[in-house]
């Protein structure tokens, strides 16, 4: 009897830690953006949580994606070359209009340059053997964004330029199913995308993308998935080497780490958007991994922090990207 006292004193308060971690909201997934120049001339899916505002309620989400872009190439169908640094600052509002059902809106600025970090990345992919697929060849810290067919048709020739509004975008998202605590939810999503700039040869042209998120609670652990589908409109010019549409996946792994703090693990694949070049760094998938931390402050305030790296690193997908989202909420 008394080793089952002791023994039950020490297994109790564990019992009770992992169903407190159980009981704990969720926080993620990552909020994160496909980043690559040769995917955004048309629809990119941006990773969301599958809740819906609640109803009179206001959301406001501001995200920061910092990237260092380098794609160099030349072949027989084309010349490539992306060496650029940018960053996307994204402004989101949603308002709750009934139970399970929630409008909102987005403007998507950018800013590129040359930025500052080339020799950080050249030291990163050499400590961790990744290779420097030619960056190592051209001078730091320097602008481009080109793609031709290797004579005098450009495709891509973008400026660089700051806080230019790159689109808007305006969404409904709806509640199809939920569990009875709330911790597994459904949700369908419709969205377009409204371009304000060119590629510097064509317009961009407006799409239209539907898609399907879902969380499934297991324990002290969060499962997140979002996939779905945007048409890809292009401007003459591009017509020749766009395909019609995309597809896209995300799948998510949260880990409670208390009240207020998740640990997150993402992959991230959206579909090539380019077509006849026969290249992995035009027309193969666009794939990256995060990882990184999600939480809340109070009852309004909530936040993630991640840093994206592609996987492989032979595609149209940036070298990496930090991200930081920071969202408020306005009840009534």
């Amino acid at each position: 009897m008394f080793r089952f006292r002791h023994l039950s004193l020490l297994v109790l308060p564990l019992f009770g830690s992992l169903h407190a971690a159980a009981q704990q909201p969720s926080f993620g997934p990552l909020t994160t953006e496909e980043g690559a120049p040769l995917q955004r001339i048309s629809y990119t899916p941006m990773v969301e949580g599958s809740d819906v505002v609640t109803p009179g309620a206001v959301v406001t989400d501001l995200w920061l994606g910092y990237s260092n872009i380098f794609e160099q190439d030349s072949s027989a169908t084309h010349v490539l070359f992306m060496d650029m640094e940018r960053l996307l600052s994204v402004g989101t509002v949603r308002w709750g209009v009934r139970s399970g059902l929630e409008v909102g809106g987005r403007l998507t600025f950018e800013t590129t340059g040359g930025g500052v970090l080339d020799s950080f990345v050249l030291w990163y992919h050499d400590r961790l053997g990744f290779g420097q697929a030619n960056r190592d060849r051209f001078p730091k810290d320097q602008y481009q964004a080109r793609l031709t067919d290797g004579g005098a048709t450009e495709y891509i020739d973008a400026p660089s330029g700051t806080l230019r509004l790159d689109d808007i975008r305006l969404f409904a998202k709806w509640r199809a199913a939920s569990s009875g605590d709330g911790r597994s939810v459904l949700s369908l999503k419709a969205a377009t995308r409204i371009p304000t700039r060119t590629t510097g040869v064509a317009d961009e042209r407006t799409d239209l993308a539907l898609m399907a998120l879902g969380r499934l609670a297991v324990g002290a652990w969060y499962l997140h998935g979002m996939a779905g589908a945007s048409t890809a409109r292009a401007s003459a010019p591009l017509r020749p080497i766009m395909r019609s549409g995309t597809v896209f996946l995300t799948i998510a792994a949260e880990r409670s780490l208390g009240s207020s703090l998740a640990g997150v693990l993402e992959y991230q694949i959206t579909s090539p958007l380019l077509r006849g070049f026969d290249h992995r760094e035009l027309d193969w998938p666009a794939s990256n991994v995060l990882f990184g931390l999600a939480g809340r402050a109070g009852p309004e305030w909530s936040w993630d922090v991640s840093f994206q790296e592609d996987v492989p690193p032979d595609t149209p997908s940036v070298d990496f990207t930090l991200g930081l989202r920071v969202s408020r909420a306005w009840r009534p």
